[in-house]
């Protein structure tokens, strides 16, 4: 019995943690407002803190850092995804204001 509980428990834990890893990247991706490194970067930082924190609780699951390191990397390559993204708006718009003055003065 006591192995099937801690199966049923791993399962669980594990859709828990999906949903978790959904709702998150969910809430991030329906977002415009505001600045997405800065969200992806401080949400990275909280799972950071929280990944320490963790490693430090003597009879925690063996899942939990696993998962926590996962969550981490996947919002590092987040932060990284749309800092690029950021850099390339910036520089699309700078050539385009450069475009546009050109074209103003030759008029």
């Amino acid at each position: 019995m006591a192995a099937g509980g801690g199966t049923v428990q791993s399962v669980v834990s594990g859709f828990a943690l999906v949903a978790f890893y959904g709702l998150a990247f969910w809430r991030i991706a329906r977002r415009n407002a505001g600045n997405r490194v800065i969200e992806t970067g401080s949400l990275a930082l909280v799972v950071a803190f929280s990944m320490g924190a963790a490693m430090k609780v003597p009879n925690i699951p063996d899942w939990v850092a696993p998962s926590l390191g996962i969550l981490f990397l996947l919002l590092g390559l987040s932060m990284i995804f749309f800092l690029m993204r950021q850099c390339y708006d910036a520089i699309r718009q700078k050539i385009r204001d450069r475009h546009t003055a050109r074209n103003s003065h030759g008029n």
